[in-house]
């Protein structure tokens, strides 16, 4: 009898990191360990019983311990899916953390959870080998840095592979989930012109765990980076449209460029400012909106304000025209993506509901949403519950 295929996914109280756990736990066979930072969000998981492993990449003993296990696991059964992800120097020296203990532990497989932000600023078809590009961005840097770190490891020995996610959305989601739907909601979002015509490449967040689970698993898959995203490139307008449509709010106004450039403009200093009194007096800023009603109400009106309104560097990402393609992960690994946005959103925007996150009743989603993106998505997606913020505010791989 062969060894009980084992997986060890670090960040698995974030957004996919949770969503793979959850995946490998319902279809059941495997061994699961959920490693994270800590306790605090560890209720998502405890839906399915899940028992968490006690994992910071900055830790060595901590991931040689969740490594380790009971002391069952045989050499070469164990997969590591490395999702967790923090500041730019966590990032690179906890994957280095990681990547050694996985070198020693001598683990069948090595996944890497990158981005497809490690491109830069690309433009038209990308695949595997458009080279990367640091832009400045902490995020897609410190990707790339940890990328690199990845093929160095690869070159000791250690089965590598790594994998580069789209635009993630789905239950549990944060950037693109709730605090898109926020935006959406705030009335202060549009469709703007001249800025949101650019490919938003997104992935429901069902089909991105199955191309992980297919890199972890598949023979070809050493070696190699993968390009992961979903079945319908639209643009960043029409997910606006769609979306805001899909949680029945009024139809967005069109915002033209001269107006929406004024916004950002406008809103930069006032974020700039709101960042450093963050960084600054956070706590007694906390303490005043304890004790003072309207002290609260005026920060969370600013907060409102600044999420609401795009960045600079959101409107490029608005325009930016990039195809992100997917076809080696295709032909190499059988993957196949098969939630397209409507489905997508339909299982999105129930989630949000029965979290309390947008208006309404909550809803039990079916028919073809639920066909499409499978009944396991459907399974993971609708036990979850009323657990208010440790249940949404998770991390979110952009």
């Amino acid at each position: 009898m062969g060894a009980k295929e084992t997986f060890l996914i670090t960040g698995a109280n974030g957004f996919i990191g949770g969503w793979l756990a959850e995946t490998l736990h319902v279809r059941g066979g495997v061994e699961v360990r959920a490693g994270m930072r800590g306790w605090s969000k560890a209720v998502r998981l405890a839906r399915f019983g899940l028992e968490p492993v006690l994992l910071d990449v900055m830790k060595p003993e901590q991931i040689g311990a969740a490594m380790a296990g009971d002391g069952s696991t045989h050499r070469g059964a164990l997969r590591v899916i490395h999702t967790a992800y923090s500041s730019a120097r966590v990032t690179v020296e906890g994957t280095r953390n990681v990547l050694e203990a996985a070198l020693r532990a001598d683990v069948a497989r090595f996944v890497y959870l990158s981005t497809t932000e490690v491109y830069g600023i690309p433009r038209g078809e990308v695949d595997e080998t458009y080279p990367l590009a640091p832009t400045g961005n902490e995020y897609g840097d410190s990707k790339i840095e940890a990328e690199r770190l990845c093929w160095e490891y690869g070159e000791k020995g250690l089965p590598v592979t790594v994998v580069r996610p789209t635009i993630v959305y789905g239950p549990f989601g944060r950037t693109w989930t709730v605090e898109m739907a926020a935006k959406l909601q705030s009335g202060n979002w549009g469709v703007f012109e001249g800025y949101g015509v650019g490919i938003c490449n997104l992935a429901y967040v069902s089909d991105l765990v199955e191309g992980i689970l297919l890199a972890a698993r598949h023979p070809a898959a050493v070696g190699q980076a993968f390009n992961l995203s979903g079945p319908e490139p639209i643009t960043w307008n029409e997910y606006f449209t769609r979306f805001n449509a899909a949680m029945g709010l009024p139809a967005l106004e069109r915002v033209e460029p001269n107006r929406m450039r004024l916004r950002a403009t406008l809103m930069s200093p006032v974020r700039s400012a709101a960042r450093l009194a963050q960084k600054r007096y956070e706590k007694p800023l906390r303490r005043l909106a304890a004790r003072f009603r309207p002290a609260k109400e005026a920060m969370l009106s600013a907060e409102k304000s600044i999420r609401s309104t795009p960045r600079f560097e959101d409107l490029e990402l608005y325009n930016r025209d990039a195809l992100y393609v997917t076809q080696k992960a295709q032909e190499l690994l059988g993957y196949q993506p098969r939630v397209g946005v409507g489905a997508g959103l339909e299982l999105t925007v129930a989630w949000l509901r029965n979290v309390g996150l947008v208006e309404g009743n909550p809803v039990h989603p079916g028919g073809e949403a639920v066909q499409r993106a499978g009944n396991h998505a459907h399974r993971v997606g609708d036990h979850t519950g009323r657990n208010g913020d440790a249940v949404h505010r998770n991390g979110d791989p952009r």
